[in-house]
């Protein structure tokens, strides 16, 4: 089988270098066994074998009934000769007055001569069971020896037309043997006319032969053509071998390109390459996971070393203070440690728990428990009357989330708004939006705002503002807002100008059980 070219060095398609990992270190292999095991060569052997069987099959019903309907004519042609030989020895009785000279055997004779036999053809009298004279028609060649005389006088029967072979010489002599009827004394009389079928049977060996040969192309053909169809219709499964040897717990990038289609091998390779990302996917969010909390706890952890080996243990009231900063940051990394669970668990399917949910009543609840945080100047700017599929729970802490967050950067002179509205597939302010109808939940501000370079960053994990934008956090507070939007399959952004307020904006697409209240 000729290899394609997706299976050369060097072909189209990514495929995973040898020892890439310690799961790779057993080599593919290789040699004849390996493949004759292989997918693609048992595809193509059984392919073979089918096409083999159905030429065989077409190939013997065709010639055993062509060579049926060729000794059907060839039979058919000496008896009609023989039968044409007959006639003329009547006709020339009946013309002659049937003399008494004149024997049945011996107007036959002459009949046979009248007639010329053919080159290949040998016509002989059978007369009381013996042979009593032949007539070949090539004259330097005899097709019926005196060794084949008691064989053909055998062959005659007196009911009529008798078909035999005759071996001549190593060629077979196709032979008919006819009595003579009409007159009373020609009982006893045959007429025998053979011809040489080597020739025929020359010619339907031919047919045999070629018809072998052409078939013996065919499955040529078809084993290369197999092979390059084989190949790269299993190249994915070769891609996912090589990129499933590839993958290891400190690399999970390895795909397997997969050209445009909807066949099983494709669709599996793109199952598989869905796979490999959700398992990247998890494993990034656990490093992730890990570091941040690497990164967030060295800090406190640090600060209660320091303190703890500063502390004198003889002084009560240093002995209490290091207590309070102690059990401050324990507070602190406690806190930490519950957001960074919740961010590490915002892709799990059960994060949220949809419910139909009534807008106003949500924002009134929410207005509730926030207008405590600070003295502000509370606010509802506007209610969208509706029911939404949606977790109640999530949307209040991240509504509580962002208005904590509005209070850290105003004064007691600002004015903070919640508000909520169903918008189109188009945004007020241009951002994409789902095609479908969309829930607008807002915190608004009139703070010190946000710089434009900023607006993206503060919504990752420990991403800050620039400084002087106030009260120092530990910078997942937003980030848990984007992962609330996010697992309603929506989205979290910001609109601020440096110096002139910040609105928070959470768009969620509606479901198909929202209803205008």
């Amino acid at each position: 089988m000729v290899p394609t070219s997706d299976e050369r060095p060097g072909g189209e398609g990514q495929s995973a270098p040898a020892g890439t990992s310690a799961a790779a270190g057993t080599q593919d292999p290789a040699g004849w066994g390996a493949k004759v095991h292989s997918v693609r060569f048992r595809v193509v052997a059984a392919m073979l074998v089918m096409m083999l069987a159905g030429l065989v099959t077409a190939g013997l019903v065709t010639f055993v009934v062509q060579f049926q309907e060729s000794d059907a004519r060839f039979d058919q042609a000496l008896l009609d000769r023989a039968k044409a030989v007959v006639k003329l020895v009547q006709t020339g009785k009946k013309a002659s007055g049937d003399s008494a000279e004149r024997t049945p055997s011996s107007a036959l004779h002459e009949a046979a001569e009248d007639l010329e036999p053919r080159s290949n053809e040998v016509m002989a009298g059978i007369v009381d069971g013996r042979v009593a004279w032949t007539v070949e028609g090539n004259r330097h060649r005899t097709l019926l020896n005196d060794a084949m005389f008691a064989d053909a006088a055998g062959m005659r029967d007196a009911a009529g037309a008798a078909f035999g072979e005759l071996d001549a010489a190593g060629s077979p002599l196709r032979a008919v043997v006819v009595p003579l009827k009409g007159t009373t004394d020609a009982a006893g009389t045959f007429l025998l006319v053979g011809r040489d079928a080597g020739d025929q049977r020359e010619h339907n060996i031919g047919a045999v032969r070629t018809y072998s040969l052409v078939a013996l192309g065919t499955l040529l053909a078809a084993a290369v053509i197999g092979g390059i169809v084989a190949g790269r219709l299993l190249n994915p499964l070769r891609r996912l071998r090589e990129a499933s040897s590839a993958v290891s717990p400190e690399d999970l990038t390895q795909r397997v390109k997969v050209r445009k289609g909807e066949d099983d091998v494709t669709l599996l390779a793109k199952t598989f390459n869905t796979m490999l990302e959700r398992l990247d996917e998890g494993a990034q969010q656990q490093q992730q996971f890990l570091d941040d909390a690497g990164h967030e706890l060295r800090t406190p952890l640090t600060i209660l070393r320091g303190h703890l080996e500063l502390e004198t243990v003889d002084d009560p009231e240093d002995v209490i203070a290091t207590r309070e900063v102690l059990l401050d940051e324990v507070d602190r990394m406690q806190r930490l440690v519950d957001d960074l669970l919740l961010l590490a668990n915002s892709g799990d399917p059960g994060f949220i728990r949809r419910e139909p949910v009534r807008i106003p009543e949500l924002l009134d609840q929410v207005m509730e428990k926030v207008h405590v945080l600070a003295d502000r100047h509370w606010k509802i700017d506007e209610k969208a009357d509706f029911v939404v599929d949606a977790d109640p729970q999530r949307l209040t802490q991240a509504l509580v989330q962002l208005a904590a967050n509005a209070v850290k950067y105003t004064d007691p002179s600002s004015t903070i708004a919640l508000g909520s509205r169903i918008e189109g597939p188009t945004a007020a302010d241009g951002t994409p939006v789902p095609a479908s109808d969309t829930l607008l939940l807002w915190v608004r501000d009139d703070g010190i705002g946000i710089a434009a370079e900023d607006q993206q960053r503060i919504f990752e994990r420990f991403g800050r503002a620039r400084p002087g934008r106030g009260e120092e956090g530990s910078g997942l507070g937003l980030a848990i807002v984007a992962a609330i939007a996010q697992a309603h399959g929506g989205i979290a952004t910001v609109d601020s100008a440096y110096g002139h307020g910040a609105t928070f904006l959470i768009r969620i697409p509606l479901q198909s059980v929202s209803v205008r209240v």
